[in-house]
């Protein structure tokens, strides 16, 4: 039996991923367990073998202590390797880049917290015979700030694609902008916004459409006054993915500000659903896509530039380098 051990994975692409993971598993009849945080309750009750629990390391190390001669191997798939070692093989899937890098924009307390987490890392880092990651960005940044081995990280993105997004591909798109990702600092939307205001003063007024959470009152207190500016800002909240779909076939192209990240979903669904990627000039853009225009990160005026340009001028369009192995990723399992 396979253990899927997803402690710590609880929202946003992570959790799509790991749904994507669990109904494939159960779809083919794959015998596996899976350990969930608690977080996650009642979102995995269809399997036939799920544990929730608290994401603590000493209630995760008592499981593996108790549980791990069960297995027949062991998908750490929240980040974090097993918290013993164990004769049987372990993978770990890295998919969260920003446990391992910060900005320059962040704080001395940000650091050191960066600095302890990559230490927890390094300490369980000989408990994974391999780590798997989304991106060739992605080992880079694990091997320079694990001192990893580059032999003991293999490259295996997988990903969904809904059928209803791949079939926008040849529709008719409306003319707005969007950006389908919630908020976290790392994602660029003070950028994008204040490059909105950029263009609203320039003249340039198409419609952007928003995902993030309403609970999260200060930056939607920014969106509202951008709107009183006379911004064209539509946030449409957490919102089920069938209206994601809506957004996108309203829109000619998806701008991505995000400072970085390990896979860049968003940008994947964008481009199979028909619109061009406006795009950060960073390693993780460049390892999935080919974009039809960049822009400087962390700066919203060359954001409004990149966007000027993408209004005036006929670009190529974007183009996907990345496919899903996630046949490949059941195999390893398995074998």
């Amino acid at each position: 039996m396979i253990l899927i051990d997803s402690l710590y994975i609880n929202n946003s692409g992570g959790l799509r991923l790991l749904k994507y993971l669990v109904e494939t598993l159960n779809t083919r009849r794959i015998d596996f367990y899976l350990l969930a945080d608690s977080r996650c309750l009642g979102k995995f009750d269809s399997c036939k073998n799920v544990k929730y629990m608290k994401a603590s390391l000493i209630m995760r190390h008592n499981f593996y202590m108790a549980e791990a001669i069960k297995f027949t191997s062991v998908l750490c798939f929240g980040n974090l390797p097993a918290p013993i070692k164990l004769s049987i093989p372990v993978y770990t899937y890295f998919h969260n880049i920003n446990l391992l890098t910060l900005t320059e924009a962040h704080g001395l307390k940000e650091k050191t917290l960066s600095w302890m987490k990559r230490q927890v890392f390094r300490h369980y880092k000989h408990n994974t015979d391999l780590w798997l990651v989304q991106t060739q960005n992605t080992a880079y940044e694990l091997i320079k700030h694990l001192k990893e081995n580059k032999k003991r990280v293999k490259l295996l993105p997988f990903f969904e694609l809904n059928d209803d997004l791949k079939n926008l591909k040849n529709k008719t798109h409306g003319n707005d902008y969007t950006y389908i990702a919630n908020y976290t600092g790392a994602k660029g939307h003070e950028e994008l916004l204040e490059a909105w205001r950029i263009l609203h003063k320039r003249g340039i007024d198409r419609f952007l459409h928003l995902t993030v959470d309403k609970t999260n009152i200060a930056f939607c207190n920014m969106i509202n006054q951008a709107q009183l500016e006379g911004v064209r800002i539509v946030n449409h909240g957490i919102i089920p993915f069938k209206e994601v779909i809506k957004i996108y076939l309203k829109s000619k192209a998806e701008v991505y500000p995000s400072h970085n990240e390990s896979l860049g979903l968003g940008i994947i669904e964008a481009i199979s659903a028909g619109c061009d990627v406006i795009c950060a000039d960073l390693p993780y853009t460049h390892a999935i896509c080919t974009p039809s225009v960049l822009f400087s990160p962390i700066n919203a005026i060359s954001i409004a530039n990149a966007i000027e340009k993408y209004e005036r001028y006929n670009y190529e369009k974007s183009e996907l380098l990345v496919v899903d192995k996630i046949d490949d990723l059941i195999s390893l399992l398995k074998d």
